[in-house]
């Protein structure tokens, strides 16, 4: 696993004034646990969806994604996830369920949103949270060094 993940996470995350668990939760979810830049998701609406947080097509090249850097590009304190997650609504201190909210529904507090019908998995945003996570949260706990805490 490339060694600037971990640092990029972090870097992320306290820009946003997020949790980096959550962060890298999310991410290992979203990734299918890989924690692959450039995984390959569904196509949807927005086209094929790829990287940490599985960003369409359109809001790759919105919010800065290059796909020759993709790591580089969208973790860091002006990586493509901070911008998202600041042009979604995000705030500082907002929780897991937010976080989540704004990768797959799109903001936050829309818990009860869900993209299944777009190739996502079943479940609602806060069912994910707090019924599929669990894994992924011990994985990212690993991969930040967290782990039994």
């Amino acid at each position: 696993m490339d060694p600037r993940l971990r640092q990029g996470i972090m870097e992320t995350a306290q820009s946003l004034g997020m949790n980096p668990l959550d962060l890298a939760t999310i991410i290992s979810y979203e990734t299918a646990g890989t924690f692959d830049p450039a995984k390959r998701g569904p196509t949807t609406q927005w086209g094929q969806h790829r990287g940490l947080i599985q960003f369409g097509e359109p809001q790759a090249q919105q919010y800065g994604v290059n796909w020759n850097d993709p790591l580089g590009s969208q973790l860091g304190a002006n990586g493509a996830i901070v911008k998202y997650f600041t042009g979604s609504g995000w705030k500082p201190g907002m929780g897991m369920a937010d976080a989540y909210s704004v990768v797959n529904a799109g903001a936050p507090g829309r818990y009860n949103a869900s993209d299944a019908n777009n190739g996502g998995a079943p479940g609602t945003v806060m069912d994910k949270v707090t019924g599929q996570m669990e894994p992924h949260r011990q994985k990212a706990a690993a991969l930040l060094g967290m782990a039994g805490k």
